[in-house]
């Protein structure tokens, strides 16, 4: 029987175990150690100390110190196997032999490895945290770790394996004891593998291996804690480009499938994708599609854990976004520098984290956390420091960007003057600054606003530069002839060369589609827009608490307005950074232009059956926002609410087919509109506030549309004009509701009783909504004198040019005279495409209205102008040189088509001079007959019979109408004779009783305040409608300035009426 072998003390065991896996002795005659590295000074100095020359946790960390300090040490490596070595031998320990050995035997062996365990992970940390402390010869710490975690899942590599066990214990080590600086190297360091030119493309499998690794490090709570802490997380230093090259997570998140973010993506994917179809093009969209969805998870999984880590690491995270986006606000200008801010990717990788991190709020049905975005976090948060419960960077760089952004309705002076006075309020007041999810919001809506809502601008402005390219190539290779002898040599070359160009802007087009017009992320930008639409709704409901207490509350409109710089808008809509709700609006029309589908996707809808955002909560937010015009200093913002509207209403004018007492008409289904537009309008014919408010809005914003601000206004208005022309035109066809909204709106002309009257008006005063009345029926007369004008005038011009090219021959200086011709030619073709399709709608709608509500057109203020107007036009269209108005392919080039014009200008004739039922509105015809014949520069009997005939000649108008128009020339002839009297009175009349302007009799005189003139209240308030200053002397002057003169007034009529007696004696036979 052999004798057993004596077990070691624990001393012994700790001597061996500890020799071997450091891989040193103290003792350098022991065969068994040969190959460990001697650590003769350590040996020494125990034996001078009087102790044991043994490796036990007495000694283990002066020889694991020594052991370090040699030259030869890989200090990480060494330290990670040494980490390693306990593991294996802890695992033999739980083993079978482990198991037999007793019980206090085995505990104490296995703290004894613990001591190892975590002076070795102690160590570890300090490699990272002080590389220069032991010498460097293996790799860096960093590079150890991420070499690990880039490691192949499932491979061979033991430090793969154990990694996460290994950042565990590093991350609980150092959790209090400067963990950002131990993990700081190895987030810089994963930063830069994703740099390595295998990695930092999207078309490299490479990525994916990097942030796997980094979910995988901030996995763990005490790293995610940690990340926000590290030096390199948000450096004070990186601003502008510098946050996506400097900053902890800038390399991550810029990564990306723009073009401008990764040039390789368009020639991978798209060099031949302008010759493929639509499908095929979609697979390509398809399959980057759903890498960058991969991307945008994984970089959403990071900072989710920053945000559930603590409100120190919520703060932090949402303090560098807000950082990042303060010093890039150039992204959202006009002409960027790219090199100066961060590209398309990061912009929109990061517009997505927090589009994410919004969701649990912005997507509930019922928006039950709304109440918690307050327009306040501006002042309580964006303001102030991190030390005062804010969100303020050192720089003040947040502060600025917020303060200096354009409000809705306020200048700087008076956002500056407001966040100084809210701040203290709520300082004094002791609430709780608004939290986290205000700060989400307000962040979410930054970042879109400078990622996905800039890139959709670039993508825009892209496609009008295309468009132009190919519309210039077309032109050019349409008449090379009209080039000079050099250029036309060299034009094959150049067209080629131009097609080139043109097939590579294709090529980024179609490359940028697959990230503007991604589904989900539009569908995930626009739920939100939803929670913004019913945030701004909240803040103009009348009971504030929309959606939660019933149905929206249309507030009252203030004429209170402490000045005009002032208007009396809710404080918290008015200081709210105008890009909040500019976004909203350009979004919706982005949507409705390049991709319908997302509108009516039941993933953007939100839930809810009273909240879903295209067919309840777009509706009323473009009726409120119109109805109540003071809300939104912008003009532009109004008028791409129109651009909504009018998209969203659409009939195309090719198939109109309501032309006013107009027989016949065009083609019906030419174009086949897509469903969001019938299910828009359905939604605004159930929405009560639309039926209500919706056509009055229209018409006010017609007239307010005046003035844009803009350098070039006067040519936006008309643009303006015609989609809220084409807007009405399809709400009237809709049904009766919307007519009868309109009839009722301009009735109130004629109402005197302003207390039963304001029950009636959608702005609550009755005075506003009449000269809102005047001033519309002013700006449409004046609309349709120039617009017929300039496109008749810009057609004769055309064909003049193109009949002289038809008959002339080149000569020696022909080259240089057909250059120039063409150049206007060209320029005429382009103003009369314009012009001619906003006359013709002007007149439509002048035709429809005056039909309906003839009155307002009658006025005395408009109804000689606007006599004179239709007199002129009239002898266009039906005169002797009408036909200088024929131009080649006229309706296909210009969609002109003068027999309908001549036809909707008859029918007003036959509406203002013929409808008159009762003794006002007779007198209101009669008015209007007189104004025609009195015109003496156009009007002429004959024009009537010429216009009859052509009328009868092409069937545009049935027997009753042509009648009626033959009626209304009969009354006119009649109205010449009585005219005479006229003549008579202005002839007898002494100067202070005719009107200084006019020359013609004064009826109801009034003095201009101004200048002290006197003048007929008609004259004067039809120069006011158009011009508010007073003629005479420029300065401001309106209507309600005009002072009556009522015994001035009785005086004339009583001379008027003693010289009508003096004339009709002097008629009578002798």
């Amino acid at each position: 029987m052999s004798t057993p072998t004596p077990e070691k003390t624990l001393e012994q065991w700790q001597d061996d175990a500890f020799s071997s896996i450091l891989s040193v002795t103290l003792d350098d005659s022991n065969a068994k150690r040969r190959g460990r590295q001697f650590l003769g000074g350590v040996a020494r100095e125990l034996r001078e100390e009087g102790q044991a020359v043994l490796i036990t946790r007495a000694t283990l960390e002066r020889v694991l110190v020594a052991r370090l300090e040699a030259d030869d040490a890989g200090v990480f490596d060494y330290l990670a196997a040494a980490w390693r070595g306990v593991r294996a031998v802890a695992g033999n320990l739980a083993g079978a032999k482990g198991r037999a050995l007793d019980a206090g035997v085995r505990a104490a062996r296995v703290a004894a490895l613990r001591d190892l365990q975590a002076l070795a992970v102690s160590y570890m940390g300090l490699a990272l945290q002080a590389p220069d402390v032991f010498a460097q010869v293996g790799r860096p710490g960093q590079r150890a770790i991420v070499d690990a975690l880039l490691a192949a899942p499932g491979g061979d590599d033991v430090d793969a394996a154990a990694m996460p066990e290994l950042l565990a214990e590093l991350a609980a080590r150092f959790a209090h004891d400067g963990l950002p600086e131990v993990l700081a190297p190895v987030v810089r360091e994963l930063g830069l593998r994703l740099l390595a030119r295998a990695n930092r493309s999207l078309l490299q499998p490479g990525f994916r291996r990097v942030l796997e690794a980094l979910d995988a490090l901030t996995a763990h709570a005490h790293v995610a804690q940690a990340l926000v802490r590290m030096p390199t997380f948000d450096p004070p230093d990186c601003t502008g480009r510098r946050v996506q090259t400097g900053s902890a997570l800038g390399a991550f998140l810029g990564l990306g499938a723009f073009p401008s973010s990764d040039a390789a993506i368009v020639q991978t994917y798209y060099v031949d994708a302008p010759a493929r179809s639509p499908p095929d093009r979609d697979a390509l969209h398809a399959g980057l599609r759903t890498t960058v969805g991969f991307l945008q998870t994984a970089l959403f999984a990071v900072c989710n854990r920053l945000v559930r880590a603590g409100a120190d690491e919520r703060g932090a995270l949402t303090r560098y976004t807000l950082r990042a986006l303060a010093t890039n606000a150039q992204r959202a200008g006009m002409q960027a520098d790219a090199a100066k801010v961060v590209d398309d990717a990061f912009a929109d990788n990061l517009a997505a984290v927090w589009l994410r991190l919004c969701e649990p709020f912005t997507s509930d049905a019922r928006l039950a956390r709304i109440a918690r975005v307050s327009a306040d976090w501006v002042p309580a948060r964006a303001m102030r420091r991190a030390d005062a419960a804010g969100l303020d960077d050192e720089q003040g760089l947040v502060a600025a960007f917020w303060r200096e952004l354009t409000r809705v309705n306020a200048d700087q002076q008076r956002v500056d003057s407001y966040l100084d006075r809210r701040q203290q309020e709520l300082a004094d007041s002791g609430v709780a600054p608004p939290g986290f999810v205000a700060d989400c919001f307000f962040a979410t809506a930054a970042a879109l606003h400078l990622g996905p809502l800039a890139a959709i601008s670039q993508y825009t402005e892209k496609l009008n530069a295309l468009a132009r390219f190919k519309r210039e190539i077309a032109r050019i290779q349409a008449a090379p002839e009209l080039l000079p002898p050099a250029q036309r040599a060299s034009l094959p070359a150049a067209i080629q060369r131009w097609n080139e160009q043109l097939l590579a802007l294709q090529r980024e087009k179609i490359a940028l589609d697959a990230q503007v017009l991604d589904p989900r992320r539009l569908c995930n930008a626009l739920v939100f827009y939803r929670f913004t639409m019913c945030f701004l709704l909240r803040l103009v409901d009348a009971h504030g608490a929309f959606p939660h207490a019933g149905a929206f509350a249309m507030p009252a409109e203030s004429s209170d307005a402490a000045s005009a710089d002032a208007p009396a808008v809710p404080e918290p809509l008015a200081m709210l950074p105008q890009f909040i709700i500019e976004d909203v609006i350009e979004f919706i029309v982005f949507l409705t232009t390049h991709s319908p589908d997302t509108l009516i996707d039941s993933a953007a809808q939100g839930g809810g059956n009273d909240l879903r955002t295209f067919y309840d909560v777009l509706p009323l937010f473009a009726v409120v926002f119109l109805a109540r015009p003071a809300y939104i200093r912008s003009p532009h913002l109004k008028a791409r609410i129109v651009d909504v509207l009018h998209m969203l209403t659409y009939r195309d004018p090719r198939e109109d087919d309501d032309y006013v007492d107009t027989l016949g008409g065009n083609l019906q289904d030419i174009v086949r509109l897509h469903p969001a537009i019938e299910q828009f309008q359905q939604s605004l014919d159930s929405n009560e506030l639309a039926r209500a408010y919706l056509v009055p809005a229209l018409l006010r914003l017609y007239v307010d549309i005046e003035q844009t601000g803009s350098s070039s206004q006067f040519y936006e208005k008309f643009n303006v004009r015609y989609h809220i022309a084409r807007t009405l035109r399809s709400l009237w066809a809709r049904g009766r509701s919307y007519v009868e909204a309109t009839r009722r709106f301009f009735m109130l002309q004629q109402q005197t009783s302003t207390d039963q009257a304001a029950l009636s008006t959608t702005t609550g005063s009755l005075r506003k909504d009449q000269q809102v009345i005047e001033e519309f029926v002013a700006r449409l007369m004046t609309d349709t004198t120039y617009l017929l004008d300039e496109s008749l005038s810009k057609l004769a011009v055309i064909r003049d040019i193109e009949k002289n090219q038809d008959d002339a021959s080149r000569n020696s200086t022909g080259e240089q005279m057909e250059e120039a011709t063409t150049q206007r030619l060209q320029e005429a073709e382009r103003m009369a495409r314009s012009l001619v399709s906003l006359a013709h709608e002007t007149v439509h709608m002048l035709a429809y209205l005056s039909n309906l509500v003839p009155r307002p057109f009658q006025a005395g203020e408009v109804v000689d102008r606007l006599a004179a107007m239709l007199n002129y036009n009239l002898k266009q269209l039906a005169g002797p040189k009408c036909s200088n108005l024929r131009v080649r392919d006229m309706k296909d080039r210009f969609s002109f088509n003068p027999r309908v014009l001549l036809s909707e200008i008859t029918s007003v004739y036959i509406h203002l001079g013929l409808n008159g039922k009762g003794a006002q509105n007779q007198e209101a015809v009669d008015k209007f007959v007189v104004a025609v014949v009195n015109d003496d520069r156009s009007y002429s009997p004959n024009l009537f019979q010429e216009a009859y005939a052509i009328l009868e000649r092409r069937s545009l108008k049935d027997d009753r109408s042509l009648a009626r128009l033959l009626a209304f020339a009969a009354k006119c002839k009649d109205a010449k004779i009585d005219s005479k009297i006229i003549d008579y009175l202005e002839s007898q009349a002494p100067e202070e009783y005719l009107d200084p302007l006019l020359a013609s009799l004064i009826t109801d005189p009034v003095r201009l305040p101004t200048s002290g003139n006197i003048m007929d209240l008609s004259a004067i308030k039809g120069q006011l409608l158009s011009d508010p200053r007073d003629p005479f002397n420029r300065a401001h002057l309106t209507i309600d300035m005009l002072e009556p003169l009522p015994e001035l007034k009785d005086e004339i009529t009583r001379w008027r009426a003693q010289k009508v007696a003096e004339y009709n004696d002097q008629q009578r036979p002798q």
